[in-house]
């Protein structure tokens, strides 16, 4: 999801797609009827409840059984819901980040990994209604992770400037209007001494990921002289 949607065992074509987008609303939304299916999957022209068990017979065609012998799609008993085995990168992405936030110390690999995941935005190239809350609540963690990550590798008493600008820029391909993440990278350019600034061209964003331009960068009145010469080391 982290991307354009893909469903390991659902291929792209015939029905596919439809399928595919049937199996991710099943798994962000879990435990719904048939009939919040029927009108999620087409708000304007509801499935019909037969062209809904036909998907349905398909995502479990296709998905089979896990381990324990229980289908990965199980016949509903209070509305339709995956077997616990079924995962996503959406979930592992907030399982990591979670984890790394709450860990100041040793966290900062699983922020590196949850950015890791990320394949492009999330359901690009398809625009779903249903999906719409979820892919910004998908936007908004990321940035948050970022800039996170942002932050960790530029405070401390060894800044990596390098991963600083990664985590920002990585975060401002999935958001071109995330702010904080403009001001990180600022920030970071400012540490480096980069005292003409930076500012970002989009068009170019996900090719020249550390394009200067010629305006003054902002001023950060009290840190301390040994602390800008730390943050300029560490870009050497």
């Amino acid at each position: 999801m982290l991307g354009p949607l893909t469903v390991s065992g659902i291929t792209y074509s015939g029905h596919g797609p439809k399928v595919a987008a049937m199996a991710a609303l099943i798994h962000l939304r879990p435990g719904r009827t048939a009939e919040f299916l029927c009108t999620a999957m087409d708000p304007v022209s509801p499935w019909s409840t037969r062209t809904l068990q036909t998907r349905l017979s398909e995502i479990r065609s296709r998905l089979g059984t896990a381990p324990d012998g229980q289908p990965y799609l199980p016949r509903p008993k209070h509305g339709y819901s995956f077997h616990p085995d079924v995962t996503s990168d959406w979930r592992r992405f907030q399982h990591l980040a979670t984890r790394g936030v709450a860990d100041p110390q040793g966290g900062t690999e699983d922020l590196e990994n949850a950015l890791a995941l990320l394949r492009g935005k999330p359901f690009e190239g398809r625009d779903f209604s249903w999906a719409d809350a979820v892919q910004q609540e998908m936007i908004s963690r990321i940035i948050d992770t970022a800039h996170t990550l942002a932050v960790r590798h530029t405070e401390g008493d060894q800044p990596d400037l390098d991963a600083a600008r990664r985590a920002a820029l990585r975060g401002l391909e999935i958001d071109e209007t995330a702010e904080v993440l403009y001001r990180d990278w600022m920030n970071i350019e400012w540490g480096a001494g980069n005292t003409a600034g930076v500012r970002p061209d989009l068009r170019h964003l996900p090719r020249t990921r550390h394009r200067a331009a010629h305006r003054p960068g902002p001023r950060r009145p009290g840190r301390t002289v040994a602390r800008r010469a730390r943050l300029r080391a560490a870009v050497r």
